[in-house]
């Protein structure tokens, strides 16, 4: 793993989580659309952006664009199950603010996804 990519990954997220929980902010605070719903809508938004930022300026891809969005999709679905799984278990089940909730779940799925994304949606050595 090399240090600087991993530094502008993380980067990468803070903006896409910034969106993330902006939007899951105002959904969960301003509507009656459910948590989980909620939750799924930022996510993807935060997702497909981190992708694109991702693509373009960290990892530097020039090939195989929707092959690669769908691989960096379905990490961001694992990271979906584990954010839902925790805000469940937080918030759902024991009543924790459903923001700190969130921003600490999105914060260990953060983690998880780039393990995939650096070696699987943008691995450099095999063409995919």
């Amino acid at each position: 793993m090399k240090r600087v990519e991993f530094f502008k990954y993380i980067l990468i997220a803070c903006v896409g989580g910034v969106l993330d929980l902006g939007l899951f902010y105002i959904l969960y605070t301003f509507t009656d659309i459910h948590v989980q719903l909620v939750n799924l809508i930022s996510t993807f938004v935060g997702v497909t952006t981190n992708f694109l930022i991702n693509y373009y300026f960290n990892f530097k891809a020039s090939s195989k664009f929707f092959k690669r969005y769908i691989s960096f999709l379905s990490a961001g679905i694992i990271g979906f199950v584990i954010v839902s799984l925790l805000v469940f278990l937080f918030h759902q089940t024991l009543g924790w603010n459903a923001i700190l909730v969130k921003i600490f779940a999105t914060m260990f799925a953060t983690l998880v996804q780039y393990v995939i994304n650096r070696y699987i949606s943008f691995r450099r050595y095999r063409a995919i």
